[in-house]
């Protein structure tokens, strides 16, 4: 079944929500990240060879605390990450007379504002890195970063550290990757480590994505080409590839693999995903046809010994997809052969809420990048689009509830920024916040969202959702350009810090070279 939005409200105020601005301060600029403790955050800043600790406290998170500590030697910064109510800073550095390269790790101080140690070793590799498993989300090209990679156990009890050994080989169709895994516990001390040859060369394989359980066994999630070719459907238009599941036993470091089958379908988005009971969960976006979009929904809850023990698949009905379109939009999905020709273009599963009930709530967003090229300049300039977001509910049972499209519409020059969304997940409502523009409040079933663009303002707004309907209401908190009076830049949703499940704050630049930091409640 679906539900369509019906009549909104007027713009107002929502009284579901409170928020609060603290004092403005100095604004620091740099590499930056944010932990929560104890109604507290503590934000961690690194710039010009200084690092800046600064802890926000009280009702309004004023800036309480604030020092600097300058830095002692060169290195390359890799991480700042929260494991287990641990807090480290993930540095490397190049040993150039022994050709090594180096992990440290520094431990931070949450309540004092600085480290607790100079920094230890954590990794010695002889050779260069080339920076991971050089991850691909299905031919979008390398999502990687640094030098080594980082994951934690969903429970967080267990972190995981690797990278990627230069290939003797240059030819794909003859180097299989070798991963170095370091598996270390929430003190970082290590479990388990080993360079793992991968079970097919780089041609046969796309890696995806990976991860790590309670116990210390690694999963890498891969495409796999069923030919020598490269090609994603076969001649009759069946899908070439497998999508295979690969672990790595945490006690003697043995590969075993198991696939992940959905037929004649064609995945078309797939990540990890936390469970109920923190199992891991293997979820994503499916299509019925090559190259045509996204039909369906999928999830696959793996046992310890990494089996896929339930799978289970919807379909998106036809009527959630035309909501929110405009009537030409309509008119063009109704010439159309059959309603198995229509789908949702270049859909990611974001996140996965599972409730005590055992229900499941599943939201994901369409997102993609377009680039345009300029002969005269020779530049490359890119556009994102954070567009409609697609939220799907299943009960205890595995029986699809309701399924249903939000309405969004931003648009950036640059990744995230201010765009995406939050939720808030609540025992009877769940709340989908983002920046919007305020034409949008109002918005008829057969009208696309005007564009609200990214660094120009915009509410925070966003959905109400009744978990046992589906029903929704729209909700407003604020405006950007008068939050109490003052007007926030740089709205970042990337540095939302969860303070509790009815809390979150987020720092905002104000201009005049001050930033403030921003509480919201949820007050039912």
């Amino acid at each position: 079944m679906f539900l369509s939005f019906g009549s909104i409200a007027q713009v107002k105020i929502s009284d579901d929500f409170s928020y609060t601005v603290s004092d403005p301060y100095k604004v620091v600029d740099g590499m930056k990240s944010y932990f929560s403790r104890g109604g507290e955050v503590l934000s961690v800043k690194y710039g010009r060879g200084v690092f800046y600790f600064q802890k926000f406290s009280g009702d309004k998170l004023n800036e309480s605390k604030r020092v600097e500590i300058k830095k002692t030697v060169g290195f390359t910064a890799e991480d700042f990450l929260e494991v287990d109510g641990h807090y480290y800073f993930f540095y490397s550095i190049w040993d150039k007379a022994n050709t090594t390269e180096q992990l440290f790790a520094r431990e931070i101080d949450f309540d004092n504002c600085k480290f607790v140690d100079d920094g230890n070793v954590l990794i010695k590799v002889k050779g260069k890195v080339t920076g991971g498993f050089g991850i691909s989300l299905f031919g979008s090209g390398n999502i990687g970063g640094g030098k080594f990679h980082f994951n934690h156990s969903f429970d967080q009890s267990k972190m995981i550290v690797q990278y990627r050994l230069k290939p003797d080989e240059r030819r794909d169709d003859l180097n299989k990757d070798i991963i170095g895994m370091h598996v270390y516990n929430s003190g970082l001390e290590e479990v388990w480590k080993d360079q793992v040859e991968m079970p097919y060369t780089e041609k046969k394989m796309n890696n995806i994505g990976y991860t790590i359980d309670k116990n210390g066994n690694t999963y890498v999630l891969a495409e796999v080409y069923k030919d020598n070719t490269t090609k994603r459907k076969t001649k009759s238009g069946d899908p070439n590839y497998r999508l295979e599941l690969i672990r790595i036993d945490a006690d003697d470091q043995t590969i075993s693999t198991s696939e992940i089958e959905l037929g004649d379908k064609f995945i078309t988005d797939v990540g990890f995903f936390e469970g109920k009971t923190k199992e891991i969960v293997v979820a994503g976006y499916y299509g019925n046809k090559f190259g045509k979009g996204t039909d369906g929904m999928f999830m696959c809850r793996l046992s310890e010994e990494g089996e896929v023990v339930e799978k289970v698949s919807y379909e998106i009905p036809v009527d959630v997809m035309k909501l929110y379109m405009s009537d030409r939009a309509q008119e063009r999905m109704e010439k159309k052969n059959d309603a198995k020709d229509y789908s949702m273009a270049n859909m990611v599963l974001r996140e996965i809420v599972f409730d005590n009930d055992g229900s499941v709530t599943m939201y994901g967003e369409r997102y993609f990048v377009v680039s345009r090229y300029n002969p005269k300049t020779g530049q490359t300039t890119y556009t994102y689009y954070y567009q409609e977001i697609l939220v799907g509910r299943v009960t205890g049972d595995g029986e699809l509830a309701w399924i249903n499209k939000l309405p969004k519409n931003q648009i950036g020059g640059s990744p995230r920024g201010g765009m995406g969304y939050y939720v808030m997940p609540g025992v009877e409502n769940d709340y989908v916040l983002f920046l919007d523009n305020v034409n949008n409040i109002e918005l008829p079933l057969n009208k696309y969202p005007k564009a609200h663009k990214d660094g120009r303002g915009g509410f925070l707004t966003g959905f109400k959702i009744d978990n046992a309907t589906g029903e929704v209401e729209k909700v407003s908190l604020f405006d950007t350009k008068d939050a109490k009076g003052i007007t926030l830049y740089q709205f970042n949703t990337g540095r939302i810090v969860q303070l509790t499940d009815t809390e979150f704050a987020l720092e905002c630049y104000k201009k005049g070279k001050e930033d403030v930091m921003l509480k919201v409640t949820l007050e039912k």
